[in-house]
């Protein structure tokens, strides 16, 4: 009788710790591991207006490319990196990151001010970021180095498609010709590291189902 009174706490603690797993596992599903140079994001504009694009942008698993309307002169790109502490890296975890936001911006400061401007979430919204939440505990066992916001910009050229890549640094941008080839559909074709449409693992998979489990039910 008096092992089940001492065992009700226990378990207890192990579901909270469970959980609390389960929480910065789904948190820390948003972000991508950080291991070397490769492209993140590719870009593609089309002129609709006056100062007025649709942007076309490739991210993620590269496989559904999103379309949405800037305004302005330059395409500007958002995202946030995660850089843990020396022994934190021994452990497994390397640098990652979240692309944040796509927005449009001018070169004139005064039109920046005065313009209308448009910007977009690229990334799906937690109602709890324990990966900020662990960044601001700066104690002797944390094992967040910094968490900082890093961004990249340049014009929207029809004439170019524009290919983003992460470091262990920031960002970064190159262009090139748009001389890429493009499908029936009129959809970029884009060349990079990675299969489209290939099954995330068993671990991934579980902690996408938390991510959008704690989403719905609102925790």
């Amino acid at each position: 009788m008096m092992k089940r009174i001492f065992m009700l706490p226990f378990l207890g603690v192990v579901l909270l710790v469970g959980v609390f797993v389960l929480l910065l596992t789904a948190n820390l599903y948003t972000f991508h591991r950080l291991t070397d140079e490769s492209p993140i994001a590719e870009l593609s504009f089309a002129t609709t207006g006056e100062r007025q694009y649709q942007a076309t942008i490739a991210h993620g698993d590269f496989c559904k490319p999103e379309h949405y309307t800037l305004v302005g002169d330059q395409w500007r790109l958002d995202a946030l990196f995660l850089k843990w502490h020396p022994w934190a890296n021994l452990l497994g975890l390397d640098s990652m990151y979240r692309i944040e936001r796509l927005g449009g911006r001018y070169r004139d400061t005064a039109e920046e001010n005065t313009r209308p401007r448009r910007a977009y979430e690229l990334h799906p919204e937690m109602d709890i970021d324990l990966a900020t939440l662990i960044a601001r505990y700066t104690g002797w066992f944390s094992p967040v180095d910094t968490l900082y916001g890093s961004s990249v910009y340049d014009d929207m050229d029809e004439a170019f498609v524009y290919r983003v890549y992460r470091g262990q640094s920031g960002l970064l941008v190159r262009k090139s010709l748009r001389a890429d080839p493009v499908d029936d559909a009129g959809v970029l074709t884009i060349d990079i590291n990675k299969t489209c449409g290939q099954k995330p693992g068993l671990w991934r998979r579980a902690a996408g189902f938390t991510a959008r489990l704690v989403h719905t039910s609102g925790l």
